[in-house]
């Protein structure tokens, strides 16, 4: 898969996202339905603390560090798509899993920056509440870990 392609992926996944929380933002914000009783609601809400580190450990880190956070991240984020087109092809599973992570990690700084937070909207109860990027994040960070496991294309060997 090319970097235009991965691009692309992440760009529509970034889109998506932030349209979800506008449309969230202008209509929805005060909304409290049930989606499967009694355990998962949508019910936004703005998660001023910047993470969710930093939200269950009372940490109070300020936007400034948690944006720099960021910023490393990605910074991190693209040197390891580097290092590792270097060594295996991109696969369209591999090239998937980066765009859905770059999507997270870009998502996660246009909340910290515009948003002064982050405009969550998926309650899981008892637990936490989490958005479209949280999921990006999970599910990128899960299917690299996989195909490191399973050896997709030889990553493990190769790294």
């Amino acid at each position: 898969m090319s970097r235009k392609s991965i691009c692309f992926y992440a760009a529509l996944l970034i889109m998506i996202e932030q349209g979800i929380k506008l449309i969230i933002n202008s209509r929805y914000l005060h909304a409290n339905i049930p989606i499967m009783e009694p355990w998962l609601y949508f019910r936004p809400l703005f998660n001023r603390d910047y993470s969710w580190l930093n939200s269950m450990l009372q940490l109070g880190m300020g936007k400034t560090l948690h944006i720099i956070i960021v910023i490393i991240a990605l910074i991190l984020l693209f040197l390891l798509y580097n290092y590792v087109e270097k060594k295996v092809e991109i696969t369209p599973l591999l090239g998937i899993a980066f765009a859905i992570f770059f999507a997270g990690a870009f998502c996660s700084l246009i909340d910290k920056i515009f948003w002064d937070g982050s405009l969550d909207y998926i309650l899981v109860r008892g637990f936490f509440t989490f958005d479209l990027k949280d999921v990006f994040l999970n599910v990128g960070i899960g299917l690299f870990l996989i195909m490191l496991i399973i050896d997709h294309q030889g990553m493990r060997t190769e790294l």
